[in-house]
């Protein structure tokens, strides 16, 4: 008689998470054939609780109509106080309670997708997990990510078809999911691009795509706010900029330390707001005079400003502090080099 073997006939494991138990319950293959729930859970547990409107592309089933729906149940007993629609190239008889919809459509159906937002929407999370086919993955993407309510989340599933040439992906290039994918990463650093291509139009779209998150065979892209600045390109109307400024201010005002003061300064020299920044400059060094973070800070300032006189001055004082450090010494010596250059 063999031993038993824990991993396969031991008591129930601890750390399954409660996404996934509700799918052994429900029988849908997000965990088991594929491993999604767990992943799943960690996206939308902070949604638990709250009154989402969720889509589901593909129902399951195939062209039988009274199969498929796993999936929907799991969503409806996960989100206790959600709505759930399904969408199916199928039609399906399916009753999976009062909160789960079904409706009959095709992912690639722009004017189908638009109206089940419309009536169904504003969703807060999107799940595809329809054809698989790169180009229809695509074609869902480009018309309900832009509709999804802010800080929505878009979850594409079954990312392997995308190389795969019989569902028209290639390895080649990736296909056009993982093209897709591309983009957005590109886009969500578009404000970097900028910097040196300061004439590129960025889309509207484009500034609500927050995050790319990504697994073996998901993707998750999520919508909110992405204006943040570069900070080669920083500027204090920015909404971000100014929050940070001003909790920084804030925060110097209860606790002020000489790194938060350099911050700070740094944060006014990338604005180019050179007048703040010597005026804080003044603040600390009277504070701590001899502290190397912030004579830095008057070294960076001098030659953002074009003062090789402090420039240097302030230069020669971290030196000061570091005789043994050969770098700073090097620096030392080539600016005062350049300096007697110029005063020839």
């Amino acid at each position: 008689m063999s031993e038993p073997n824990p991993a396969v006939d031991g008591a129930p494991d601890d750390d399954v998470d409660p996404l996934t138990r509700i799918a052994l319950r429900h029988g849908t293959d997000k965990w088991g054939a594929h491993f999604y729930t767990p992943v799943y859970h960690r996206l939308f547990a902070h949604l638990r609780d709250k009154p989402v409107r969720l889509l589901e592309i593909g129902i399951g089933g195939y062209e039988f109509a009274r199969l498929g729906g796993a999936s929907l149940a799991m969503w409806a007993d996960y989100f206790p106080h959600g709505q759930i629609l399904g969408i199916d190239l199928f039609a399906k008889t399916l009753d999976l309670g009062p909160r789960v919809a079904v409706r009959q459509g095709s992912q690639d159906d722009a004017a189908f997708l638009r109206r089940m937002s419309a009536e169904h929407g504003p969703f807060d999370i999107v799940v595809d997990d329809g054809s698989h086919v790169p180009a229809h993955v695509v074609a869902s993407f480009q018309v309900l990510f832009p509709l999804l309510a802010d800080g929505g989340l878009y979850v594409i599933e079954d990312v392997q078809t995308t190389f795969w040439p019989n569902f028209g992906g290639s390895i080649a290039d990736g296909g056009a999911t993982m093209q897709l994918a591309r983009r957005i990463l590109e886009q969500l650093n578009y404000a970097e691009i900028q910097v040196v291509q300061p004439e590129r139009q960025v889309p509207d779209p484009v500034k609500s795509i927050r995050a790319l998150h990504a697994w073996h065979n998901v993707i998750a892209v999520e919508k909110g706010d992405n204006t943040e600045p570069s900070n080669f390109a920083f500027r204090f109307d920015n909404v971000h900029a100014a929050r940070a400024l001003r909790t920084i201010r804030e925060e110097l005002a209860r606790a002020p330390t000489p790194a938060g003061y350099a911050n700070l300064i740094d944060m006014h020299l990338r604005a180019r707001s050179l007048r703040e920044a010597w005026n804080l400059l003044e603040e600390a060094l009277a504070k701590w005079p001899d502290e190397p973070i912030v004579l830095y800070a008057a070294y960076s300032a001098s030659m953002q400003s074009g003062n090789r006189a402090l420039e240097l001055e302030f230069l020669r004082r971290l030196a000061a502090a570091e005789p043994d450090n050969a770098a700073a010494q090097a620096l030392l010596r080539k600016t005062e080099a350049e300096a007697a250059s110029r005063g020839r």
